[in-house]
């Protein structure tokens, strides 16, 4: 099943999961997000924000498969949207990023994203660390109850990965379309030393193409397909998701889409991988905007701004409703939402 999108490149998305194989029986959680934006500038907080990577966030921890949970987590913060400077007043992206320690000891349940979201949600983290955290968390449960292969594996043997790229593409103005690729390897046990394939345990891959409007940000339309592949098929064929993709018809992705697809997908069951791949899609649809800047240096030069183009109000640290950019805010700017 090929993508077929069409238009100018505007940004791209990419996330990573992977599990690796402890001697103490548990395992190693590392996970992964990049923006990079492909076009344009951003007059942001006194600077200027060109196109490239613009956020790489890392997660590092311990998973108990066992019950499952989180036994240690860290972050890193590698490329950030605001480094300390004096328009900011020495605040950074990376001031809170310890919070994420808290989720130390959290189990993997149903209420695993809540708990995410009351340590390092709203105006307390990072937004694109909550993201990445949260498709982290429903990943790994995921990926411990479908592996396919059993036996012990050797310390550091990789278990799983799972990539989620989304690429999003202007076809023309006022439309965008959200290019989605999910990939989910299994690895099988393996000597140190063996070929590529005897390390195949099985691959699922997801590719969906969602139609937003930009004036409303709804989805007028997706279309996708699946296909499930272990050594003794790996011819499989693709399979239609069409019909479960007509489900985000008239999906909002400004306002409430987390909660929204919850709805609709109420009991995910197989569609679990689908439902996590369309819920990164409200959080990439703002990255787009972003790269979609082509008319904001002339509004910006005709009527000044320090913040320019802002966050939506306690949606991040930097962007919270007490914080040094907030009070830079200028009469035609935004103002706080109450």
């Amino acid at each position: 099943m090929e993508l077929d999108v069409a238009g100018h490149p505007t940004h791209s998305r990419a996330f990573t999961v992977e599990l690796a194989q402890r001697d103490d029986g548990r395992l190693d959680l590392r996970a992964s997000i990049l923006d990079l934006r492909k076009r344009g500038f951003v007059p942001v907080a006194g600077d200027l924000q060109g196109p490239g990577i613009v956020h790489h966030m890392q997660l590092a921890g311990v998973v108990d498969p066992a019950v499952p949970r989180i036994d240690t987590i860290v972050a890193a913060q590698p490329n950030v949207a605001f480094e300390p400077s004096a328009v900011t007043g020495g605040e950074s992206c990376r001031d809170p990023i310890r919070r994420i320690e808290a989720l130390a000891g959290v189990a993997l349940d149903d209420d695993f994203a809540r708990r995410v979201g009351g340590e390092i949600g709203g105006n307390r983290g990072c937004s694109h660390l909550l993201t990445l955290a949260q498709l982290t968390g429903a990943t790994v449960v995921w990926a411990l109850a479908h592996d396919p292969a059993s036996g012990p594996r050797r310390p550091g043997e990789r278990r799983f990965r799972r990539d989620v790229v989304i690429d999003g593409h202007e076809p023309n103005a006022g439309r965008l379309q959200l290019a989605v690729q999910l990939t989910d390897l299994h690895f099988a046990p393996a000597p140190a030393v063996a070929t590529p394939m005897t390390r195949f345990g099985a691959e699922r891959t997801l590719r969906l193409r969602a139609d937003v409007a930009l004036g409303t940000f709804q989805i007028d339309a997706a279309t996708g397909a699946e296909r499930y592949r272990e050594a003794g098929t790996l011819d499989a064929a693709w399979t239609s998701r069409d019909a479960a993709l007509a489900r985000v018809a008239g999906l909002n992705l400004a306002r409430g889409a987390t909660a929204e697809l919850l709805r609709r997908f109420d009991a995910p069951g197989d569609d679990r991988p689908l439902l996590d791949a369309l819920l990164m899609l409200a959080p990439t649809i703002i990255q787009c905007m972003a790269a979609n800047s082509e008319p904001f240096a002339a509004w910006y030069q005709h009527d000044p701004s320090l913040v320019a183009m802002g966050g939506m109000t306690d949606s991040c640290y930097m962007w919270r409703r007490d914080g040094v950019l907030q009070r830079h805010l200028g009469p035609s700017d935004p103002k706080p939402r109450r």
